[in-house]
């Protein structure tokens, strides 16, 4: 089984925190998750998660012993931002900013209009989240959403990149498929965007340019550390990505005693570093 045919779509985004309890009740209080499970487990020190829900959009924040100054020290990361369809951009943008959320430096001034992006544009805001992760409300102005309202669940997350066919042709290695393009011009010029799908999830892939891409350079696992893709069978998954030649970090698969029979996992790295988690949720 080729690994663009054993991946089924994505299972979580994965956001490390120094304060589990009170990231998981900022996203319960603020947005509207649903917290569905908890457990603390040993994997290299003592380890406390918890995930989370908004429809479709899975969030795990992970709280690790002795981790927290390392926490606070990560910058944006190369997973830079994850947005959340807002079908009501306007009334969505209100409610948050009425439970205290407060832009990102990327959007400063509020909502902002992506003229270039997909055939009629993109509206879109950002905010900061409890571990200066950034949250982006996001509007497809060619979608109809017909009398849907309130925050959705996935738009899609944002990765920067330094070379966009490149990491299109390897996201295509994974079941991806090119399904939208435009680009964005900044003073650091103009920046060219690829979208890939996989089962309805969709990569933002920005390619930088000038500064930005010398930033990129230096840009590691950041607020938001890693996105988890589902598959059929990990430990095929796993021969198949050395095969395939992506870079797998782990030597070995691993497994972790979550949800009833457990998980099986092992992470691969992308083009520019980030975090890939290929994951089975295991059964009798």
């Amino acid at each position: 089984m080729k690994l663009s045919e054993n991946i089924t779509g994505v299972g979580h985004l994965g956001i490390p925190t120094a304060d589990l309890a009170g990231s998981a009740a900022w996203y319960e209080q603020k947005l509207g998750f649903r917290k569905f499970y908890e457990k603390t487990v040993w994997n290299d020190g003592k380890l406390n998660v918890v995930f989370l829900e908004l429809k479709d959009l899975v969030i795990e924040l992970c709280e690790q012993a002795q981790a927290g100054r390392e926490m606070q020290m990560r910058g944006d990361g190369i997973l830079d931002h994850f947005a959340i369809d807002a079908p009501d951009f306007e009334n969505c943008c209100r409610r948050v900013e009425e439970q205290g959320l407060k832009y990102h430096a990327s959007t400063p001034k509020g909502a902002v209009l992506y003229e270039n992006i997909g055939p009629k544009g993109v509206r879109g805001a950002n905010y900061v989240g409890p571990n200066q992760e950034v949250i982006e409300l996001c509007h497809n102005c060619s979608v109809n959403y017909g009398y849907r309202t309130g925050l959705q669940g996935w738009s899609h997350l944002a990765v920067k990149v330094s070379d966009l066919q490149a990491s299109v042709s390897f996201y295509e290695i994974l079941g991806f498929t090119k399904v939208g393009e435009g680009y964005l011009d900044t003073p650091d010029g103009r920046l060219y965007i690829g979208f890939v799908d996989n089962h309805g999830f969709q990569l933002e892939l920005i390619q930088m340019t000038g500064a930005g891409l010398q930033e990129l350079k230096s840009r590691g696992a950041g607020h938001i550390d890693h996105i988890a893709l589902n598959v059929k069978d990990a430990k095929e998954a796993f021969y198949e990505a050395r095969k395939a030649g992506c870079r797998v970090s782990d030597l070995v698969l691993k497994e972790l005693p979550f949800f009833e029979h457990g998980i099986r996992y092992f992470m691969i790295l992308g083009p520019d570093g980030e975090k890939i988690e290929i994951n089975q949720r295991l059964s009798w």
